[in-house]
């Protein structure tokens, strides 16, 4: 019995492991017990853009809709993290399926007082990361690629940042 118990926990995990969190589907909105709400912020050329209503919200590759585990639900700043059982997602995370293609990201431009999406090739700009673990400037932390970021915490209080600039 103990044998069992000891394969069941530890070789099957290792030979088959769970599945990649970002190619999930969640069954329903907002029902399971994990949920993180961090914020992202997109600055394109020094101006804030917003994140898209939408991010994570797209047909599976049975062309039926999902529901990643990473999303929003509004046009903004916030990411909706929810998951069957706590896990550890970064920018990395989010990156993968906010620009799923590795090309392009869309944001949203609200500077001439409607909100307009417009998609960018990555390719256009020189990108940098960053992200603050407190409110002043000196907790500021660069990070190279997407995936070297920490987990988002469980208080909120990360805010990461993507910078674009024109090359």
């Amino acid at each position: 019995m103990g044998a069992a118990t000891l394969v069941a926990l530890v070789i099957i995990p290792a030979i088959a492991p769970p599945p990649d969190p970002t190619g999930v589907c969640l069954k329903a909105h907002n029902i399971e017990t994990f949920q993180l709400y961090p914020q992202v912020q997109v600055i394109v050329d020094g101006q804030q853009m917003m994140l898209p209503d939408g991010v994570g919200k797209e047909p599976n590759s049975k062309g039926e809709e999902c529901l990643r585990p990473i999303h929003t639900d509004a046009i903004g700043n916030v990411v909706h993290i929810e998951y069957i059982r706590p896990i550890q997602f970064n920018m990395g995370h989010f990156m993968k399926i906010y620009s799923f293609d590795n090309s392009t990201i869309s944001v949203v431009d609200s500077s001439s007082g409607a909100n307009l999406t417009r998609t960018l090739n990555l390719t256009n700009y020189d990108v940098e990361y960053s992200y603050f673990t407190g409110v002043g400037p000196e907790e500021k932390w660069e990070i190279r690629e997407p995936s070297e970021f920490p987990s988002f915490p469980a208080d909120n209080k990360m805010l990461a940042r993507i910078e674009l600039t024109s090359k």
